[in-house]
């Protein structure tokens, strides 16, 4: 698997982020770093940084982006202490960015063996693979958006990132994408879903065999 290119940022944070207490739906394990998921193609690291600084002090912050320099619409933050990384979770999950709803769990891969990037103001790691995470799912209403495709599938698990793909005049092609956090999420959505009529249509749902 490639190693998928970032933009990343890192500074010194002077200070520790504020404490919170009770559980963290997104699996806090202890750790500072998250994963955010279902980001905008505009997001940079910047505004992701300034988002999530609202829950404590950021360390690094970073947006993967393909190879060919779009975004992937993920990315990774990590923050001082383990207590905001906790705090973001509990309180940016599903928080609006740059026009879309994110989602903040902890980042599973944290304490992996990393490959410095650049001049070391960041690293890298591989960007997750989402083969067996993410469906198509075909048919759909031309009036449904990418929020409501993810309102749509959010019972079957945690959708990560929903995308409906538009044309060049800003109409809907009737066809979308779901990328859920785990492949157990997205089988069932695929076996809850498919033959099901949403809205006058009946939609069709399969992985997406190019993930």
């Amino acid at each position: 698997m490639e190693e998928a290119p970032i933009e990343a940022f890192h500074e010194e944070a002077p200070a520790a982020g504020p404490q919170t207490t009770g559980p963290a739906p997104g699996g806090h394990t202890g750790g500072k770093r998250v994963y955010v998921g279902n980001l905008s193609w505009d997001t940079r690291w910047q505004g992701l940084k300034d988002h999530m600084r609202e829950a404590g002090n950021v360390a690094h912050a970073e947006v993967f982006t393909e190879s060919s320099g779009r975004s992937a619409g993920c990315g990774i933050v990590e923050f001082e202490t383990p207590e905001a990384a906790e705090n973001a979770i509990n309180t940016l999950n599903d928080t609006m960015l740059d026009g879309r709803s994110i989602f903040v769990r902890a980042d599973r891969e944290e304490g992996k063996p990393r490959r410095a990037f650049g001049d070391g103001e960041g690293f890298s790691r591989r960007r997750e693979s989402d083969r067996g995470r993410k469906i198509v799912v075909w048919n759909l209403p031309y009036h449904i958006r990418w929020q409501d495709l993810k309102d749509l599938f959010r019972e079957y698990g945690s959708v990560i990132r929903a995308d409906v793909p538009q044309t060049h005049d800003g109409k809907s092609k009737g066809m979308g994408t779901v990328l859920f956090e785990t492949e157990m999420e997205a089988e069932r959505a695929i076996q809850e879903m498919t033959g099901k009529e949403v809205d006058g249509r009946i939609v069709d749902c399969r992985l997406d065999k190019y993930a």
